[in-house]
C-alpha cells in the first residue's frame, strides 16, 4: 500500500467517478483504475460496485476510505511542517472544515492579503476533530470551526460569525415547496451527512435524537462536492449552511422549524508561541464583522 494509491482512491471517491478524478489529478484514467485494482488485490477485497455512471463503495471500500483519509491528512500535516522548516518561513497554516471554509475564509483571506501581500497562507481541509488535534501537535497555527464548544483551558477563540443549517432537497422533491421542515417529518427520508468527526454529524444526529427520530443515513462523506451531487441527483437529502445552499443550482434550501444556528470561531492553542504573522492575522480578524 502506497500513499499515492490511497490518494488516487480517495480522489475517485470524492467525485464517485474515475474520469473526474483523473481530471483533478492530471493523470490518465487507467492509472487510477490500476491503483485501485492493486489495492483490491493486496487486501483481497472489492472496494467498488461499478455502475453505469460511476460507482458505489462497498462496505470494505467505506472502511478503507475513512482510514485512508486520516493517513493522507497526517501525511499532509507532516509535509507542511517540514516544508515550512526547510523554507525557514512562518507560513500561516489555517485549518477549515469544508462548508465553514467556503462561508468565511475567502473574506478574511482577501482582506488580509491586501494588507500583507508578502505573508503566505496555506489552508488545510479537515473535520473539526482533526483540526483541533492538529492545533495540539502544532501542525496548524489556526483553525476555523463551526462551534464554540472547545477546551477553553487549552485553546483561545474568537467568534467570527454565525451560520444557519438548512435542510436541502432537489427541486422536484415532495418537500421542496414547504415553508419549514420539522425533523419528525423526515422519518425514513434517505439522508447524506458529513462523516463522523465533523461537527455537522454530531449536531444533526443530536437534533434528530431530541425529536425521538432515528435518521435514515444512507451515506457519509467528507466531501462537500459529494454531498451536493447526492442531493441534486435525488439520491438523498442533506443539510448545509444556508449561505452555501442558496447558491447551488438545482437544490432547494428549507429552514428548520427549530433553527440550528452555530457560532463560527477562530481557534488557536494557548500552549505554543505563535509567530508575529499569526498574531497579525488574529488582530486583523478581531477588527472584521461578518
Amino acid at each position: 500500500m502506497k500513499l499515492l494509491q490511497l490518494q488516487y482512491f480517495c480522489t475517485a471517491c470524492k467525485y464517485n467517478n474515475i474520469t473526474r478524478a483523473s481530471e483533478e489529478l492530471h493523470i490518465s484514467q487507467p492509472s487510477i483504475s490500476n491503483a485501485i485494482k492493486e489495492l483490491e488485490a493486496e487486501f483481497g477485497v472489492t472496494l467498488f460496485h461499478r455502475l453505469k455512471k460511476g460507482f458505489m463503495l462497498t462496505h470494505e471500500g467505506e472502511i478503507l476510505l475513512r482510514h485512508a483519509q486520516k493517513l493522507l491528512e497526517h501525511a499532509e500535516r507532516v509535509s507542511s511542517v517540514m516544508t515550512d522548516l526547510g523554507r525557514g518561513s512562518n507560513v500561516i497554516r489555517i485549518g477549515i472544515p469544508p462548508m465553514t471554509g467556503i462561508s468565511l475564509l475567502p473574506k478574511l483571506y482577501r482582506g488580509f492579503k491586501a494588507l500583507y501581500e508578502n505573508i503566505d497562507i496555506s489552508t488545510h481541509e479537515f473535520g473539526a476533530g482533526s483540526l483541533l488535534a492538529s492545533l495540539k501537535d502544532e501542525s496548524l497555527d489556526l483553525a476555523i470551526i463551526p462551534t464554540d464548544i472547545v477546551d477553553h483551558a487549552r485553546f483561545s477563540s474568537l467568534q467570527l460569525g454565525e451560520v444557519e443549517t438548512v435542510f436541502c432537497v432537489p427541486e422536484n422533491h415532495r418537500l421542496a415547496k414547504e415553508k419549514k421542515i420539522d425533523l419528525r417529518d423526515l422519518r425514513g427520508e434517505p439522508l447524506i451527512l458529513f462523516d463522523k468527526g465533523f461537527i455537522q454529524y454530531d449536531v444533526i444526529t443530536s437534533a434528530f435524537a431530541s425529536k425521538g427520530v432515528e435518521p435514515n443515513i444512507v451515506h457519509l462523506s467528507s466531501q462537500l462536492y459529494m454531498i451536493k451531487e447526492f442531493i441534486s441527483s435525488g439520491f438523498a437529502c442533506g443539510f448545509m449552511f444556508r449561505d452555501i445552499a442558496d447558491d447551488i443550482p438545482g437544490i432547494v434550501s428549507l429552514p428548520l422549524a427549530d433553527p440550528i444556528k452555530s457560532k463560527v470561531v477562530l481557534v488557536w492553542s494557548k500552549e505554543r508561541n505563535m509567530s508575529g504573522d499569526v498574531k497579525k492575522f488574529i488582530d486583523y480578524a478581531k477588527k472584521q464583522t461578518f
